[in-house]
């Protein structure tokens, strides 16, 4: 067998959207061929996914995944119950 690099032609450059999460670095890859190519048609697509900034009476993130919101969620909901977390 003799190998050689791939064909020039059979390789393409993809524009991707990423967005990682502060809490568990979690990434999500968004193709700009998918959406429109904006900044701000990405961040609805993310949110679209479950992708959000949070804040909570002692926390702010910008990123958050939605694993990660709902546990801040749960979290919160403990802290107005008056239990520990």
């Amino acid at each position: 067998m003799k190998l050689a690099n791939i064909e020039l032609s059979e390789i393409r450059v993809v524009s991707l959207y990423v967005a990682t999460c502060f809490m568990c670095e979690n990434q999500l890859h968004l193709a700009a061929s998918e959406i429109d190519a904006s900044v701000g048609d990405a961040a609805a697509m993310a949110a679209s996914q479950g992708w959000h900034s949070y804040e909570t009476a002692d926390e702010t993130c910008s990123v958050a995944c939605a694993r990660c919101i709902k546990e801040a969620q749960d979290n919160e909901k403990e802290r107005e119950a008056g239990v520990s977390v």
